[in-house]
């Protein structure tokens, strides 16, 4: 049953699941919440499960007047009456994740953290850097193949650099999710509305007071697994786990192996 939460200049669709402690997950920045559909079967027979569209995705309202990121968050747990829970997050839907336990580290046990995606790295190493170099040439193809073939053709290319261990029905998925948000994923940076920390949660890792297990697949992009590493050192209170057999998307790529890891936490 769909639900909606009145947020400043909008909506938020969410949806509830199951019973016992609060497991709020934040999604792929390009997905919505049906990226969670193999996941919630046996999660919402474990934990009571909240999803939730962001603002110009899925069921939520299109983003008309800035916004806040973390209020959005602080909406949902408000509607769905968490209290505190742990809080996964994939792709940017980590770095959410985390800036809102920086804020509010009281209603969050734990961050889970999954192929955390935060942009350029302030003062990159070397490594770092080198990682970075590979991605403007495959935004610029994305691009090129969308102008020339149409978003269905620019999304395959875009699943298939974050996601190459997919099975055919999951690549089939994160394919459609993304033609489906094709107003969030074609909006130019200068027209997204949604604010986040100021200074960003990228640089003040240090700060967060909450604990953090960081997952990375093996197979996620190089500057994916540098950023699990950067986050693994300078969180306080933190864990890396890396999954051989995973890419950008462990629930869908290696889906065993990440109920393991996950059930390990609840």
């Amino acid at each position: 049953m769909a639900k909606y939460v009145e947020v400043p200049g909008g909506y938020l669709h969410y949806r509830t699941a199951g019973a016992g402690r609060d497991v709020v997950l934040c999604n792929a920045g390009a997905a919505d919440l049906r990226m969670w559909e193999s996941t919630l079967p046996w999660l919402s027979g474990a934990a009571r499960v909240i999803t939730f569209d962001y603002r110009d995705t899925g069921l939520s309202s299109a983003g008309t007047a800035p916004y806040s990121e973390v209020e959005d968050i602080a909406a949902v747990f408000d509607a769905a009456g968490v209290t505190d829970a742990l809080l996964l997050g994939v792709s940017d839907g980590a770095r959410r994740a985390l800036a809102f336990a920086h804020r509010y580290p009281a209603r969050v046990r734990r961050v889970v953290a999954v192929g955390g995606t935060f942009g350029p790295f302030p003062d990159p190493n070397a490594e770092e850097e080198a990682s970075r170099a590979l991605l403007p040439a495959l935004f610029e193809r994305i691009a090129r193949v969308r102008t020339a073939e149409g978003m269905h053709a620019s999304a395959a290319v875009d699943v298939d650099a974050w996601g190459p261990a997919l099975g055919r029905d999951q690549r089939r998925l994160m394919i459609g999710l993304e033609v489906a948000n094709t107003h969030l994923v074609t909006l130019p940076d200068e027209e997204y509305l949604g604010t986040e920390l100021d200074p960003p949660v990228k640089t003040r890792f240090a700060e967060l007071a909450v604990p953090v297990s960081v997952l990375v697949g093996e197979h996620d992009l190089p500057a994916t697994r540098m950023w699990a590493r950067r986050l693994a050192e300078q969180v306080p209170d933190a864990e890396l786990t890396a999954l051989p057999e995973a890419d950008h998307y462990p629930m869908l790529s290696a889906p065993a192996a990440f109920e393991r890891f996950l059930r390990g936490l609840l």
